[in-house]
């Protein structure tokens, strides 16, 4: 019962916090927050052999689906916390409903249902923060296509998804039997079903060759946005996606061909992902192709389906889903402290925020991951599952271009403080100056900290921002040593 409760929780507390924010924005943001924690604390109870039937339909709970759920709903709560530190609320209610509807696409087992809740939330999450952003911008015409073309993209991958598969299991589909063994034509029909399912797996997550909407919408968009619209949701679609793969194709259903274009399109996004994080000097940019980039390793699996690739892209997905929710939240953090994105203008930032340069640290070393992480191992799995040899070797080193993106704004920070730096506020905890009557000694009462503690709050926002991401990081660093635990 507690899938079903997780379920209730999210996408209840997900509507009433869409409906009642734009009229009473702080009631709106408690609902939320309330509906986060909520979902956290019964993410964290969840048994991993749980199940429900309901209206006909098993949901099955497993250790994946227990990892997503505490990954999302941890991430969830504190980017909703760090969103109060800005004007617009327009994050937890779309992760909620993201989160609702992925606990259903996973626990469900039947891809078609998996698809559809996937699209619902996908929309949500990408056009609720997007028409926000436009907003936020003057209702600037120049932002309005990437909110629609992203839109389209998940709405698009969705239905696509869904129409591979009822084909392919039809009766005049090649996986009406089962998986073919044996026929080179129904085969190599199940080679372009299962194309179809990569190519509306590329579309949702941004891959190249579909990868101008996804870039372009970390530009308009809050980055605590981010990570329901382009890290959470895909991820959840390409877990649907490569079940799917397993079960109805198997591992020699994948005919040389198709299995040529789907490692190309894998190499073309991590290629693509790494180097433009390396070479872009906004954070925002840096963040949305370090997301491309995971999404192209995981879509490697696709090229092997077996166990130990599937094994591998379900730890790769859930590990850096988490740490680039980190690093999604460090970068809003940056943006707030420091009101600037760009590199140029954040030298020595670590100087002047000491937590935001311990997060930095945690979620570089989770990025990159160390020998023994799971995130570590599913990596280099990926890779040799589909390329072996020197062409292998060399595509493992690009894969790890983290070190050298993240390594870069740690080097920027380590430089003599900007403008923007120096003027910003002051990392330290402050607890005095401007006290309210009855603070302290004999008058202390709730009414007076109740009307004193947003006034400190509001002092001390750059190192309790700091906290928080810390917090965050280490959430993300966890998951990224230990994976899917079933």
């Amino acid at each position: 019962m507690t899938i079903l409760a997780l379920v209730a929780v999210a996408l209840g507390g997900g509507v009433a916090t869409v409906l009642v924010t734009p009229e009473w924005p702080r009631a709106g943001t408690a609902i939320g927050l309330v509906a986060a924690v909520g979902s956290l604390a019964i993410a964290l109870v969840m048994p991993i052999d749980d199940a429900v039937a309901t209206g006909g339909t098993a949901l099955v709970g497993s250790g994946l689906l227990r990892v997503v759920a505490i990954g999302w709903a941890a991430g969830t709560v504190i980017l909703g916390t760090l969103e109060l530190a800005g004007r617009r609320r327009v994050v937890t209610g779309p992760a909620l409903l993201g989160l609702g509807a992925a606990m259903i696409a996973i626990a469900v087992h039947d891809p078609g249902t998996g698809f559809a809740a996937l699209g619902g939330g996908g929309v949500a999450a990408i056009m609720l923060p997007g028409l926000a952003g436009w907003r936020g911008a003057g209702g600037d015409p120049a932002h309005l296509p990437t909110v629609v073309r992203g839109t389209w993209a998940t709405l698009g991958s969705a239905l696509l998804g869904i129409a591979v598969i009822a084909w392919a299991a039809s009766p005049v589909g090649p996986l009406a039997n089962g998986p073919p063994v044996g026929d080179p034509e129904l085969r190599a029909a199940a080679s372009v079903a299962l194309l179809g399912i990569v190519a509306a797996v590329a579309m949702r997550s941004g891959l190249i060759p579909a990868h101008v909407w996804a870039a372009r919408f970390t530009e308009g968009v809050s980055p605590l946005a981010v990570p329901a619209a382009l890290i959470w949701g895909p991820a959840a679609f390409m877990l649907v996606a490569l079940d799917w793969g397993q079960v109805a194709v198997g591992p020699g259903g994948v005919d040389d061909l198709e299995r040529v274009v789907i490692i190309l399109v894998g190499i073309a996004s991590i290629v693509v992902g790494g180097f433009a994080a390396m070479l872009h000097d906004d954070l925002e940019h840096v963040l949305g192709y370090s997301i491309l980039q995971d999404a192209g390793i995981a879509v490697l699996a696709f090229a092997s389906l077996n166990t130990d690739a599937a094994e591998a892209a379900r730890d790769w997905l859930v590990a850096s889903a988490a740490i680039k929710t980190a690093l999604a939240a460090w970068v809003s953090a940056m943006r707030s402290t420091f009101g600037a994105h760009r590199l140029v203008d954040l030298r020595g930032w670590m100087r002047a925020s000491p937590g935001l340069a311990v997060a930095l640290g945690i979620i570089w070393v989770g990025a990159v991951g160390l020998p023994g992480m799971a995130i570590w191992e599913a990596r280099i799995a990926l890779v040799n599952a589909t390329i072996q040899g020197p062409l292998g070797l060399l595509l493992l080193l690009v894969a790890l271009t983290p070190v050298l993106y993240l390594g870069r704004v740690v080097v920027t920070g380590a430089g003599t403080m900007s403008a923007a730096v120096t003027n910003g506020p002051s990392a330290r905890l402050r607890w005095t100056g401007g006290r309210e009557a009855g603070w302290s000694g004999r008058g202390l009462s709730l009414r007076a900290i109740r009307r004193a503690l947003p006034a400190k709050l509001r002092a001390n926002r750059a190192p309790l921002t700091g906290y928080a991401v810390i917090l965050l990081a280490i959430v993300g660093f966890i998951i990224a040593i230990i994976g899917v635990i079933d």
